[in-house]
């Protein structure tokens, strides 16, 4: 039972290593390919001015919003039926192609697999 147990454990132990060992592979592959992108584009990260820029404009819409809540409906007055189709039914298909992923990482279409109904 003991030897079962460690055999078992080891199993298990060299499983995860491989997998450490492609995961630390891959994500090294990742932030080169990301390093290369990130220099040909000539990205930099955003300044200090404009995050505060960004998030004070945030700020003073949520604050109006929430001080005039029935002004801020008003907005909605010019929506098309047309436009709620559209954006309705790119909702409909984000929610999809995220139930997709869930289905591809469970490996089933409900549900994940109990592994303690097995012993």
């Amino acid at each position: 039972m003991l030897a079962r147990i460690q055999s078992m454990a080891s199993g298990i132990a060299s499983k995860a290593q491989a997998y450490t060992t492609k995961s630390i592979y891959y994500s090294k592959v990742v932030g080169e390919l990301s390093k290369q992108v990130y220099l040909k584009e000539g990205m930099q990260p955003p300044s200090v001015s404009d995050f505060q820029s960004v998030y004070t404009k945030l700020y003073k819409q949520a604050l109006s919003v929430a001080l005039k809540p029935k002004q801020s409906l008003s907005m909605f007055k010019n929506v098309q039926k047309d436009d709620v189709v559209k954006y309705g039914a790119y909702g409909i298909q984000l929610a999809g192609l995220y139930s997709l992923g869930e289905v591809i990482g469970r490996r089933k279409v409900v549900g994940y697999t109990n592994y303690a109904a097995h012993h």
